[in-house]
């Protein structure tokens, strides 16, 4: 009976170890860089602290912007005037679309929406990416070439937590968020991460997305599952990890990865059951065995964990060295602590997935939301 209670420890623990260091053995930087107009496609709003910083990390990409178009959702967000100070010294041109308030859709969804009526027949490929990633230069290359060249329709990645002025808390969102990053799912279940999403012209025109996009709340997995179900090519990039700053404090953070839980649970209920039966048997072996001490065997499991955990810190760190995030030494070793126990967040998942069993609302940015469906989504309230 008690191995049968360790078989998590005895088995998970070493196959997530073995697929950490094989994904950090196989990520090899793109080899290939073709060119074309590619246009980015932004949502935005709120202040946008770090506006500044991204289009100039646009502006050193190795493949040249066409152009950025921003979809915000009214001339009062404050994101507006951000961008239209910046307009008139960036080095590619900088356009703004109107979404207006969201009703029936996220309204990250409803700013694309707005975006994507730009889009026009001098774009070759077009690339989505989220307002709080801090790219590399070669990013734009790897999101667009796959496209450019007509080997895929869809290429994305997923991005990857810096780990500069992190808490406790902060660290456990980091080593989930990462853990979710490494495990990168094969194109064939449609997973696409909406912070880069690489768009040839044939998926613009199959998926149709202004009308794909109305009447769901995110756009990442709506993409993704479409994609999928219409026979596009889908390109789940290791290189594109991409490096992205905290949500800020410790309760914006641990709201984050909450409501990434969240996403997942309406979007792809299935998937989410089982990433949440995953984590309760981990933390259940891991309980299990610190009752079942001084076995030998619980012994045994858990130093078998701590050792695995200690290789995934180790195969996490170099990982973001190999794509050009190099993480400080405090965020290592947080990181490293965490590997010789990640029981804490295997538990804070647990905590996080019993706390949205029954709940239908999401708040997201400045919008609350309620979710009956994939397709069933209503705005409730909005700040501000």
């Amino acid at each position: 009976m008690s191995v049968l209670l360790l078989l998590p420890l005895l088995v998970l623990s070493p196959a997530l170890a073995a697929h950490a260091l094989w994904r950090w053995l196989s990520l090899r930087r793109p080899a290939i860089h073709r060119s074309g107009r590619v246009t980015l496609v932004m949502p935005l709003t709120g202040p946008a602290p770090g506006l500044e910083a991204l289009v100039a990390a646009f502006a050193a990409q190795t493949l040249p912007p066409r152009r950025l178009v921003i979809g915000i959702e009214s001339k009062a967000d404050p994101a507006a005037a951000r961008v239209r100070a910046l307009a008139a010294t960036a080095p590619f041109p900088l356009e703004i679309r109107f979404g207006g308030p969201a009703e029936r859709c996220g309204q990250k969804n409803a700013n694309l929406i707005a975006a994507f009526a730009a889009i026009d027949a001098e774009d070759d490929a077009v690339v989505m990416c989220d307002a709080d990633i801090r790219p590399q230069d070669w990013w734009l290359s790897a999101a667009a070439t796959p496209a450019l060249a007509g080997t895929h329709d869809v290429v994305t990645g997923f991005r990857w937590q810096l780990l500069d002025g992190r808490g406790l808390v902060g660290h456990l969102v980091a080593w989930l968020d990462r853990m979710a990053a490494t495990l990168i799912a094969p194109p064939r279940f449609g997973l696409v991460w909406g912070g880069t999403v690489g768009l040839s012209r044939r998926a613009l025109a199959v998926l149709d997305l202004p009308r794909l996009l109305a009447d769901t709340l995110v756009d990442d997995l709506t993409i993704g599952q479409a994609a999928r179900a219409r026979g596009l090519r889908i390109m789940s990039r290791g290189a594109l990890t991409v490096p992205t700053p905290s949500e800020g404090s410790a309760g914006s953070q641990l709201r984050f990865i909450r409501r990434q839980l969240q996403i997942v649970r309406v979007c792809n209920p299935r998937g989410w059951a089982v990433v949440m039966v995953l984590f309760h048997l981990m933390a259940g072996s891991w309980i299990a065995a610190a009752l079942l001490l001084p076995d030998p065997i619980a012994v045994a499991a858990l130093l078998l964990a701590a050792a695995c955990g200690l290789l995934r810190a180790c195969a996490q760190w170099r990982i973001g060295a190999r794509v050009g995030v190099q993480d400080p030494p405090r965020g290592s070793a947080g990181q490293a602590v965490l590997g010789a126990l990640p029981v804490l967040p295997d538990l804070l998942a647990c905590a996080l997935g019993w706390t949205m069993l029954r709940s239908r609302r999401m708040r997201w940015r400045h919008v609350e939301y309620e979710i009956t469906g994939v397709n069933r989504v209503r705005v409730v309230a909005r700040a501000g």
